[in-house]
């Protein structure tokens, strides 16, 4: 079973396709279920700077982004012994953003994961995709000339799709014996 929050994001949609066969994938809602591996792939991004946002936005910022799951993290590894997590944090949390509690949050998140003390059984990564085409975070998006310049920018010139994002993701929580953990792989084209 993977138990997962963004239950309805591009990325989970699919990381479905690579599943094993009869794999459940369940809604994390409110405490984490008992299971094996988690996928945490909530987030909550503006088309805001930080000084337009309300105390609101970035207090939902901060606890999307970074202290529900950090919260889950901490109650998963306190009570599963072969917990395998793999966290979606993002490149802003490196390059910074125009949301800057986004990346702040994200940054610290990056720091989370590098920093928790495991037992031997047990897996913590995140991976930090730079700007995911087919998302809906990206989609909604309204800048598309600053998106154009961007893509142009980048050594592949193009972006990531979410389904190399699920690819890793799959590979990190199904093949991967656990041996990579605590660190953040970054998911930025070369930049």
């Amino acid at each position: 079973m993977l138990a997962v929050t963004g239950y309805n994001s591009r990325i989970i949609q699919e990381l479905r396709h690579l599943l094993p066969q009869g794999e459940q994938i369940v809604r994390i809602e409110g405490d984490a279920p008992f299971s094996d591996r988690y996928l945490l792939c909530a987030g909550v991004l503006r088309a805001k700077r930080l000084a337009e946002q309300s105390a609101d936005e970035i207090a939902e910022a901060m606890h999307v982004n970074l202290t529900r799951p950090m919260k889950l993290c901490d109650d998963i590894l306190a009570r599963i012994d072969n917990a395998r997590i793999c966290i979606v944090g993002s490149e802003s949390g490196y390059a910074w953003s125009y949301d800057g509690a986004y990346a702040a949050a994200k940054a610290a998140l990056h720091r989370y994961v590098e920093t928790k003390k495991l037992r031997p059984g047990q897996q913590l990564v995140a991976i930090a995709p730079s700007i995911i085409e087919d998302t809906g975070m990206t989609q909604a998006r309204t800048d598309l000339e600053n998106l154009e310049r961007r893509k142009l920018e980048n050594p592949k010139r193009r972006f990531l799709k979410a389904a190399e994002v699920a690819r890793l993701i799959h590979f990190l929580l199904y093949q991967d014996e656990g041996y990579l953990s605590g660190t953040v792989i970054r998911m930025n084209g070369g930049v």
